[in-house]
């Protein structure tokens, strides 16, 4: 499960460094420079909000970080599969935001639920982020390939998303159960 997180939050993020400039060229005929620092504005984004999301997940707690993250990039991927500049654009910079304050939330959870284990658990989840860096590029080409378009690649990301959300939810969130009477 942390692992599936993470390769929402560390893959997707790997998976857009990856892609990203190839996209902006097709997409928006973009210069081969601007598309680079396009995407080096991304990279250094999502990097500079990691530690945030470890320090917002030491202040509220990893699970309530992540849901928020979770339901944001369940946004983000619709804006990103619109192939206009502005909402693109938004959905990347939103994108890189979240995937950075997600990655420092999934970490805050490892020790908290697997104490005696956090090495093993860690590099575990890791990988699970690697692979997940893996995929989408894959996936985001063979759509475009097929389709002409990126946009059930984002729409993807975007109900896995919504799918990480609900599985925290179910498995980590759960509501007080209510007093009885008043």
């Amino acid at each position: 499960m942390f692992g599936d997180f993470y390769a929402l939050t560390f893959g997707g993020f790997v998976a857009l460094s990856i892609y990203l400039p190839t996209l902006l060229k097709e997409v928006f005929a973009l210069s081969p420079a601007d598309a680079g620092a396009r995407t080096a504005f991304f990279v250094i984004l999502a990097t500079l909000c990691r530690p945030v999301g470890g320090w917002l997940s030491d202040r509220i707690g990893g699970q309530i970080l992540l849901l928020y993250v979770f339901l944001g990039l369940f946004a983000i991927g619709w804006l990103m599969a619109f192939p206009s500049i502005v909402p693109f654009t938004i959905g990347a910079l939103g994108g890189a935001i979240l995937f950075g304050l997600g990655n420092g939330g999934v970490f805050k959870l490892v020790p908290q639920y697997f104490p005696q284990q956090v090495g093993t658990v860690t590099g575990l989840v890791g990988a699970a982020g690697g692979l997940g860096g893996f995929f989408p590029p894959l996936e985001l080409g063979l759509f475009q390939e097929l389709t002409d378009s990126y946009a059930p690649g984002f729409i993807l990301l975007s109900l896995f998303a919504l799918l990480c959300a609900w599985v925290l939810g179910r498995t980590f969130l759960r509501l007080p159960t209510p007093r009885q009477g008043f």
